[in-house]
Formats: C-alpha cells, sequence, structure tokens
C-alpha cells in the first residue's frame, strides 16, 4: 500500500488571491483570467491530491477551505462577465441548476 504524500502545496494559490484580491476581500476577476493557465494548474492539484488520513487536521481543513473558495472562483470564472454569482443558475442557464450552490464543479480524489 502506498503512503501519503505531504500536504497539498497552496503557495501557487496564495500568490494569486494576494495579486487578485482586494484586502477587503474583492476579486477582480477581469484580471485574475489572465492566469487561468496557473488557476487550472492548481485546481488539478487539488483534485489529484485530496486530504490523507496522515495530514492534520489543520492541513485536512485547508484544503477543503481553499478547494471551496478556487472552485467557486473557477466557476464564476466560467460564466464571467457577471454581476454576482447568483445570476449563475438562474440568469444564466445551466442544466439542472437552479442557484450556483447546486452545481457540481469540485472534483477530489482522483489519485489511485
Amino acid at each position: 500500500m502506498a503512503t501519503a504524500g505531504p500536504a497539498t502545496d497552496h503557495s501557487g494559490y496564495d500568490r494569486l488571491l494576494k495579486k487578485y484580491v482586494t484586502e477587503k476581500g474583492l476579486v477582480n476577476y477581469k484580471v485574475f483570467k489572465a492566469d487561468e493557465k496557473e488557476f487550472n494548474q492548481y485546481l488539478a492539484l487539488l483534485s489529484k491530491n485530496p486530504p490523507a488520513a496522515s495530514w492534520s487536521k489543520n492541513e485536512q481543513m485547508a484544503y477543503w477551505i481553499n478547494a471551496y473558495n478556487a472552485y467557486t472562483i473557477r466557476l464564476i470564472l466560467n460564466y464571467y462577465p457577471v454581476k454576482s454569482i447568483k445570476e449563475i443558475g438562474s440568469s444564466i442557464q445551466i442544466p439542472f441548476v437552479t442557484t450556483p450552490w447546486a452545481a457540481k464543479f469540485l472534483v477530489s480524489g482522483a489519485r489511485k
């Protein structure tokens, strides 16, 4: 049985947040799109490296908090420009989705 590796490295995501999120927590999605390649690499890293039992509780929490927030940004970028996330699923039609929180967009645990 393979042993679990170290916790996921969130430093790339942290760099993007420092670059595109204001001190008030507002995301500049328009310019964030310029770094979608790096952002997508981080999302792929999350998808391929779910939390392992050997990770500390804090490492596991950091993973899930960052995953939730990063995939929320991904969802908004997919439908940008939108004035509000609430537009996704209501005025922007996604089959079988009535709110953005009903959309299934996180894939985790692809590791074998």
